[in-house]
């Protein structure tokens, strides 16, 4: 099975989740298509508690997303 490989945005992003609890969204912040992105994808979860506070995590997917080697493109062998 071939699996995407994340931009460096999302790497960013996930590398603030690494910590394997919910983060709070304020605590790494993110575009809306960027974390749309990433929970189509399976990289990360969403918990809402109330009206107002939005959790995140990793999950294990998205762990070894981002633990794939980054792909050198142009690059003559």
């Amino acid at each position: 099975m071939k699996m995407d490989t994340p931009r460096h945005n999302e790497r960013q992003f996930m590398q603030r989740l690494r910590g394997g609890g919910w983060v709070r969204a304020g605590e790494a912040p993110a575009s809306p298509k960027l974390i749309e992105n990433l929970l189509a994808k399976g990289w990360i979860e969403k918990r809402k508690l109330n009206k107002t506070e939005i959790y995140y995590r990793l999950t294990d997917t998205g762990l070894a997303a981002k633990k794939a080697p980054v792909p050198i493109y142009g690059r003559k062998s």
